[in-house]
């Protein structure tokens, strides 16, 4: 596919990529040192797009990576967005990324855990489903930093807010995670599916929950699964 084309074209350009963006964000976290259980989400986030950058893979993929960028044409009555990680492909318009969204869960502040699923749902999800972020394009990200490792509670929480809000996160009811259709072989790799009131286009938001202890994530078979599929898509445009 050409790179220079049209905003459609685009669009195919970025979803073909999926795949291979979170597959690179999951073998890059296993490379990493596990952080702190009351590390800032800021320097977590800087921390991981510096070892993207650095991860040789980055270089076969068709897209900057950038940290911190600000959405510079919001919507009208919406605050200028921030996107904590941006795929970028190498095309002549800034509306056209993929969006990594970074919350930390169950984090020790000054001395008491706290789960902090209600702010993944309302500061993360909801500015996908309002097109804060995203807006013209068909996929997000939303990577959970949980820094006690404890996986099981924090997709819990989560999936509890989810049932909460499914009406404003455009969600069909009871309001629940998907399984991957990427990376099927991990339970901490999830989907949402949201028919957002500006799109009649199905928006995906891939999850993906990371331990912040050693030895947490353990998906190395997953990135076998992401590449066997990222070939499969390839193979089914031939």
């Amino acid at each position: 596919m050409s790179i220079i084309g049209a905003p459609t074209e685009w669009v195919d350009l970025i979803e073909s990529q999926v795949p291979e963006i979170l597959c690179l964000v999951i073998s890059t976290w296993e490379g990493m040192a596990s952080p702190a259980s009351d590390a800032r989400e800021d320097a977590i986030t800087t921390a991981l797009c510096r070892a993207l950058r650095n991860n040789r893979t980055a270089r076969g993929l068709m897209f900057t990576i950038e940290t911190q960028q600000v959405e510079l044409d919001p919507q009208p009555g919406q605050d200028l967005g921030r996107l904590d990680i941006a795929f970028r492909p190498l095309v002549p318009r800034e509306e056209f990324y993929f969006c990594l969204e970074c919350k930390r869960l169950n984090a020790v502040v000054n001395g008491q855990r706290r789960a902090y699923s209600v702010e993944y749902v309302r500061f993360g999800m909801l500015r996908f489903v309002t097109g804060q972020y995203s807006r013209v394009v068909r996929h997000g990200g939303m990577l959970a930093y949980v820094l006690d490792g404890d996986m099981a509670r924090a997709i819990s929480n989560i999936e509890a807010n989810l049932r909460a809000r499914h009406l404003i996160l455009c969600m069909a009811a009871p309001g629940a995670f998907q399984p991957s259709s990427i990376v099927r072989n991990d339970s901490r790799v999830k989907e949402t599916h949201h028919l957002r009131a500006h799109d009649e286009t199905l928006f995906r938001i891939h999850h993906v929950f990371v331990s912040g202890r050693e030895g947490g994530i353990g998906l190395l078979d997953a990135r076998k699964t992401c590449k066997a599929f990222a070939e499969s898509m390839t193979a089914a445009k031939l």
